[in-house]
């Protein structure tokens, strides 16, 4: 079965972008309002860019990465033009190299014990769930199951999590900011299979570890620590 990702453009000029395994009908229920949401009150809407994949997780990390991109370079997706795509995308490499040491993320206190006593409950498997918060502050977590088949050493998020958690970020509700996982034996610091399973699309992850924890962005070019301070609601 195909999955597709798709970008509509609005009747207020923004863009929407979603993905759906049947996109004749997705396109359908925008056009009606039946799904309602973000496109229901931006009627008429128009397709303006879509692409197949033989994944669905493939689709959701395709929709993922292009919601956090510039109008800019989406417009440069929709008109297929591939130079501007990799200037912006350079472009904006350059701009987290320079910013990367003195970015930061705020975390509620309620969210950093929920993490912890997560990793706790999972030990000696992984744990693993959802950031969600809004601006630069993380103000809420959803644990999930680890479905992954070798769970001492990998990390794998319930996709039905992750699918009900942007579709509750795309009817007003918090945004999806990241996610977290355990290291039962060993650092906070990315692994290699962290990094081989990254989509780069700047969501943060946070890894608990030891007793401790840090918090990552997920990069163009790889994972940048952050420095994090204890937030209040």
């Amino acid at each position: 079965m195909p999955f597709y990702t798709y970008m509509l453009h609005c009747s207020d000029g923004s863009y929407y972008t979603g993905h759906t395994d049947d996109l004749e009908r997705r396109i359908s229920q925008h056009h009606t309002g039946h799904l309602g949401g973000y496109t229901n009150s931006r009627r008429p809407v128009r397709l303006v860019w879509s692409q197949e994949f033989s994944e669905r997780y493939e689709a959701l990390n395709a929709e993922r990465q292009i919601k956090g991109w510039s109008r800019a370079k989406k417009e440069a997706l929709i008109d297929r033009r591939w130079d501007e795509l990799s200037r912006l995308a350079r472009s904006r490499t350059q701009s987290t190299l320079r910013q990367a040491q003195g970015e930061r993320v705020s975390v509620v206190a309620d969210v950093l014990e929920a993490m912890q006593s997560a990793a706790k409950a999972a030990h000696p498997l992984e744990c693993c769930g959802i950031l969600l918060g809004e601006g630069g502050c993380i103000t809420g977590v959803i644990e999930t199951l680890n479905v992954h088949p070798t769970p001492q050493t990998h990390f794998e998020i319930d996709p039905q999590a992750l699918i009900d958690a942007h579709k509750a970020e795309r009817k007003g509700g918090l945004r999806l900011m990241g996610y977290f996982h355990s290291h039962p034996t060993g650092d906070a610091y990315p692994s290699e299979t962290d990094k081989k399973m990254a989509t780069h699309d700047g969501k943060v992850w946070a890894i608990i570890a030891g007793g401790g924890m840090m918090f990552w962005t997920d990069d163009k070019d790889g994972f940048h620590a952050l420095s994090y301070d204890v937030g209040s609601r």
